[in-house]
């Protein structure tokens, strides 16, 4: 066989492959989730649920306020205009179990008079949600505009969405609303 005629079946093999994984990657975009799903690994601020753990966390943030918890490690960032907290839960083996991004500071962290470290690298605009749309201060009509009716409704303040990614141990993520606008979200991914 002859140089360009085995060059011509390569890129006719080829062109054949791009054009069937394309026809797989346009069917699965049309193939609707079950209502309060989403499919997209939890993750906000370069942290992944499930998979970062604290060392990883120490080199994209810094090291925070740190606290042991016994059975596992948090630590605590605050934005470079304090504007909001970043509360990050490392469980089993130090990974992620929960994170939490929430409006000001964190309460409990006021009521101890405890000094927060800045992180340049928590930045609370952040995009969360389907195309990264939704953060903190959107309105409820955006919440179900981009993610749909919620798969769990704790009150009206308090909706819950899970991801049909996960493998293993269910995920899922709680928006709370104050005044109708998103002020805390708490991804999680329980320790099993």
């Amino acid at each position: 066989m002859k140089w360009p005629t085995m060059f011509k079946k390569i890129i006719i093999y080829c062109l054949i492959s791009i054009i069937i994984l394309l026809s797989f990657q346009c069917y699965a975009g049309t193939v609707p989730h079950k209502g309060g799903t989403v499919c997209w690994p939890l993750h906000f601020a370069g942290i992944t649920l499930g998979i970062t753990n604290d060392s990883q966390v120490k080199r994209l943030l810094g090291t925070g306020k740190f606290y042991n918890l016994g059975d596992g490690v948090e630590r605590y960032f605050v934005d470079k205009d304090r504007h909001a907290t970043l509360h990050v839960v490392m469980f089993t083996d130090l990974i992620v179990g929960e994170l939490t991004v929430l409006e000001g500071i964190d309460p409990t962290l006021k009521s101890q008079g405890k000094e927060i470290q800045e992180s340049v690298f928590f930045d609370p605009t952040e995009g969360f949600g389907n195309w990264r749309a939704l953060h903190l201060g959107s309105s409820m009509k955006d919440v179900l505009d981009n993610l749909g009716i919620p798969g769990k409704k704790n009150n009206d303040a308090e909706w819950v969405y899970s991801t049909t990614c996960a493998c293993e141990i269910p995920e899922y993520f709680t928006i709370f609303f104050r005044n109708g606008r998103i002020f805390k979200i708490v991804f999680s991914a329980p320790p099993g």
